[in-house]
């Protein structure tokens, strides 16, 4: 792609966006009165100054080349606040961010009658369990900012990156907390986990901690645990693996393709699970070298210039 655009697009997932918006393209993020979920703009992010905050009554002013969607109430309300239809007056691409639910032989994807607007999944496995129908499908991996080999496994606890995981319960494996601290105390960070302090089971709740002081205190702990049973690919996981941590991880989804056996552990078997645990708790030399393995991994599958890169294509494809 020779030449950048401007695409209009919300922040849903912060992590994505992040690494979204670092492209060389003009990033238009809507922005409301309230600043809820669909008008939150940069919401305080250290962005760049391609990414801009539009208040949603001077969109339509706005010289918007392309839409990235990733909600389907955002067809609805592009086509409100810029008066012009996506896939039909403006070039339009929807990322799927999720798995289906409830299940991926009875879920039919919003845009599955759309061949006008290109769906674009973060995994291969999103990509083969969703019934999209006529539209066109891609995929491009998530890309992540590489945070620095930051592991030092000093402290011999294990640690996962979960937010709101009382009210997501069994989605993404909060039940199986309790039962793999059994091995090692496990430490939960992320919003709403201050709510699942359990002492008596070994899980402390840290709270919501960001940048780089998440990433520090993420590389204190000994061991990243995974916990998801139906969710896309976690960004926490990959960059838990970035930093060069060791990972003990549930066998879901696209998970069994981002953790090889150098890596840590992956199983489907709690007993197993809560066995690799205790090794690389116990094990900190076999804890550093499956560390690096994981980094060595992610850099190679996951670096931000080829998300870029990949991202300027699918760009690039859909403008005229």
């Amino acid at each position: 792609m020779s030449q950048s655009c401007s695409v209009l697009l919300w922040h849903v997932h912060g992590s994505w966006t992040s690494a979204f918006v670092a492209g060389r393209h003009r990033y238009l993020l809507p922005v409301n009165d309230t600043g809820d979920e669909w008008g939150r703009g940069r919401c305080g992010r250290p962005w760049s100054d391609y990414a801009i905050d539009v208040p949603v009554d001077r969109a339509p002013a706005q010289d918007v080349d392309v839409v990235v969607l990733q909600r389907p109430q955002e067809l609805e309300l592009a086509e409100a606040i810029l008066g012009r239809r996506p896939g039909r007056d403006v070039p339009a691409i929807y990322v799927e961010h999720n798995a289906p639910r409830p299940s991926p032989v009875h879920s039919v994807h919003p845009l599955a009658d759309r061949s006008d607007i290109p769906v674009v999944h973060v995994t291969e496995f999103n990509r083969l369990m969703w019934d999209t129908g006529v539209a066109p499908t891609t995929v491009i991996p998530h890309g992540i900012a590489d945070p620095g080999p930051l592991y030092t496994g000093s402290l011999p606890r294990a640690v996962t990156m979960i937010n709101d995981p009382v009210r997501r319960g069994r989605v993404v494996g909060t039940d199986l907390l309790g039962p793999l601290a059994g091995a090692a105390p496990l430490d939960v960070f992320g919003m709403g986990t201050r709510e699942l302090d359990e002492p008596t089971a070994n899980v402390r709740g840290l709270g919501d901690v960001q940048g780089h002081e998440l990433h520090r205190e993420i590389a204190r702990r000994r061991v990243y645990v995974h916990t998801a049973r139906w969710t896309s690919l976690g960004l926490s996981l990959l960059e838990a693996m970035y930093l060069g941590m060791p990972v003990v991880a549930v066998a879901t989804t696209e998970v069994a393709a981002t953790v090889p056996p150098e890596v840590g552990v992956l199983s489907n078997d709690v007993d197993v699970l809560r066995a690799g645990i205790s090794e690389l708790v116990h094990e900190p030399i076999a804890a550093e070298l499956a560390g690096k393995a994981a980094r060595s991994f992610v850099s190679a599958r996951h670096d931000l210039p080829t998300f870029l890169d990949r991202w300027d294509s699918a760009l690039a494809a859909v403008l005229p």
